[in-house]
């Protein structure tokens, strides 16, 4: 009867997380559930473990394997590039991530992991700032200068390794590269042992979206050719299919 009574409370909580997608915090939670922040805690954390919620500043929100299930609310631009998807993963064998931003943060979508023996894989439960990941790059490429400056101006850029983005003039430099056509790059930036490279999709219905390659930096400049090709033919996939559903809609 316990596991069956924690199944019921981390069901709550998902109900809850799924109702509103843009965050909610462990004491909001566990007043809408009745449970206690301590419970909520613990099943949130086991959650996260199974990428079913992704926790960070921003509250605790939907995590991909949630999305994944198709049971939320706007799952279906995920669902709609999922074919896209595997077609990068097929043609790299890499991460393959499907991401929006939430605030700072980079928040995703979708995930193909890496079928490789030596391969980049997500730490659960932490969150980095979106300028220091090629996916929240390509993101941040689509917002102006004035909001990009909006989320970081106001304070240091943090650096998570020492090769961070330094400051907000760097980082500016950089989304103008994207915007110009070229690709978000992350070399260790968020952290030691994992690079990634990005592309920008574009906004859809209101949603930023980008996708990334992620992989060991052993192998980046090795992939680097393979990568960029695949990635820039599944960009170009992804737009058409959501020209695509923009035309069916209207």
């Amino acid at each position: 009867m316990e596991g069956i009574q924690v199944i019921a409370r981390a069901a709550a909580i998902l109900r809850e997380v799924g109702a509103q997608p843009d965050g909610l915090s462990l004491g909001k939670l566990a007043n809408a559930t009745g449970l206690a922040r301590s419970t909520v805690q613990r099943i949130v954390d086991a959650l996260e473990m199974e990428h079913l919620v992704q926790a960070g500043a921003g509250g605790v929100r939907p995590g991909w394997g949630l999305r994944r299930l198709g049971e939320l609310p706007g799952s279906g631009i995920a669902q709609e590039l999922r074919a896209a998807l595997y077609q990068l993963f097929e043609a790299t064998h890499e991460t393959i991530d499907l991401s929006t931003l939430s605030g700072g943060e980079v928040l995703f979508m979708d995930r193909f992991l890496s079928d490789q023996k030596e391969r980049a894989l997500p730490a659960v439960g932490a969150v980095y700032p979106a300028y220091t990941m090629a996916s929240g790059k390509a993101l941040l490429s689509d917002l102006s200068g004035e909001e990009v400056a909006g989320l970081y101006g106001g304070a240091p850029l943090q650096r998570l390794t020492e090769h961070t983005v330094a400051d907000l003039a760097a980082l500016t430099q950089q989304l103008d590269d994207i915007r110009a056509g070229g690709f978000a790059y992350d070399r260790e930036e968020h952290a030691l042992g994992r690079s990634a490279i990005g592309l920008p999709v574009g906004v859809h219905q209101g949603v930023l979206l980008a996708i990334s390659v992620v992989m060991p930096s052993q192998r980046f400049e090795r992939q680097r050719g393979i990568v960029e090709a695949a990635l820039r033919t599944c960009v170009e996939r992804c737009r058409a299919r959501l020209r695509a559903m923009e035309g069916l809609s209207g």
